[in-house]
């Protein structure tokens, strides 16, 4: 009887102690879990200088760092929720370049290869997801024709992008 009782008081001692910690459970080693709820994000681009924008908001340019908490707020206007973790990256001269916010751009940064007209973009952080803000809805359409065309994608996924052009309007 007197073993569980003291199983109880260190299960309880733990569990509070566990609990009561923001910033994760730790030991003289080091944290065993890591808190990632205001981890900073490092933002850079090619070229350098570029502006900044989160949630409709120039945050500063680059290269940054931002908090987790720009790109994913608690509370946000309604009006604001499609650029609910989108990082947009502006220059002068420059196609603008948008990208969400991902655990692995976290984790590693993110690296925007500005296209400023003398190069295309050659960051693997660039795809197809996170189009350039200043295509024309008709240039967005006609390269969802074009990749239907040569079957790189389906018929529903053409679709399914077709409506998020048209959506963005």
């Amino acid at each position: 009887m007197n073993h569980s009782r003291k199983f109880i008081a260190l299960f309880t001692l733990l569990f509070t102690a566990g609990c009561s910690s923001t910033e994760g459970v730790s030991n003289s080693v080091g944290n065993f879990f890591r808190s990632t709820e205001d981890q900073p994000i490092k933002i850079d681009s090619e070229p350098s200088g570029a502006g900044v924008y989160v949630m409709g908001q120039k945050l500063g340019v680059t290269p940054l760092t931002i908090s987790r908490k720009d790109v994913f707020p608690l509370t946000y206007p309604k009006e604001e929720e499609p650029q609910y973790g989108k990082v947009i990256i502006k220059k002068d001269g420059c196609l603008d370049f948008a990208k969400t916010i991902s655990p692995k751009i976290i984790d590693a940064g993110l690296h925007a290869q500005l296209n400023c007209g003398d190069s295309t973009p050659t960051s693997s952080q660039t795809s197809s997801d996170s189009p350039c803000v200043s295509e024309t809805v008709e240039q967005r359409l006609d390269k969802i024709k074009d990749l239907l065309n040569k079957g790189i994608i389906t018929g529903e996924e053409a679709e399914k992008a077709r409506a998020r052009v048209l959506n963005d309007l």
